[in-house]
């Protein structure tokens, strides 16, 4: 029997790990990845009512979020939540991944990772970061960008009452629209909307010819990460080409 491309994801299939009740991080890769890559999702979950103990949870368990794959045979995999990087922090993420990615035989990179990459490639070290989080999760997100060598210029949470991280999901892109328009850009090289929950692609495909500044959010820096390992000639040189 003649052997021929796949029906879906011909050139590559990835991988990604999505918290149980997210809505947007599906949605959004499959919309800003290239046609030829097909996406594949599996749900993270974990009985904890402590949204901070599930996320500590997810990003120790990666094998086991790969493991829901099977013998499908994927390029790469991503981890569709920037919270449970913020309370791992930079070091062991970097840890579990590797470790991860070592064990499956395949690229494992994190959203917060990709946004990392994300700006390395454009050049920047200081940030305006918009986040739909809770208090303390937003507070873990600085103390991660800190430690990352990036430094965080300008500060807006999406909701100051927001005190569950699930009302993230119901938030719109006309959220995430007027909070990047608000967050105070002073001294910034780039624009980052923090979280996978949140939509965000209306939001970045009208500030990307209006904003002097990169705009970037989770979603589109995992989205081009997993293109640049899965099908690198399909990715853009810099995330924004993407929006296109």
């Amino acid at each position: 029997m003649a052997t021929s491309a796949a029906d879906y994801g011909p050139r590559a299939r990835v991988g990604i790990a999505v918290p149980h009740s997210n809505p947007t991080v599906e949605p959004e890769l499959r919309a800003l990845l290239p046609a030829p890559i097909g996406v594949y999702a599996t749900r993270l979950a974990h009985r904890a009512p402590q949204v901070e103990e599930r996320l500590r949870h997810y990003i120790r368990h990666l094998p086991d979020a790969i493991a829901t794959f099977g013998e499908m045979k994927l390029a790469a995999f991503g981890f569709g939540c920037t919270g449970s990087s913020y309370l791992a922090g930079r070091d062991l993420e970097d840890q579990l991944t590797a470790a991860a990615g070592a064990a499956a035989g395949i690229p494992v990179i994190t959203a917060a990772q990709s946004i990392r990459s994300a700006l390395q490639s454009l050049g920047c070290t200081s940030i305006a970061l918009v986040s739909p989080y809770p208090v303390d999760l937003a507070e873990a997100g600085y103390r991660y960008w800190d430690a990352a060598g990036i430094r965080v210029l300008g500060r807006l949470r999406v909701d100051p009452a927001l005190t569950d991280t699930h009302r993230i999901y119901e938030l719109t892109s006309e959220d995430a629209l007027l909070a990047l328009r608000r967050v105070d850009t002073s001294g910034a090289d780039c624009v980052v909307a923090s979280g996978t929950g949140m939509p965000t692609l209306r939001a970045l495909r009208l500030l990307r010819e209006a904003s002097p500044l990169p705009v970037l959010s989770s979603n589109l820096c995992l989205a081009w990460a997993l293109a640049r390992l899965a099908a690198p000639e399909l990715a853009p040189a810099e995330p924004g080409g993407l929006l296109r």
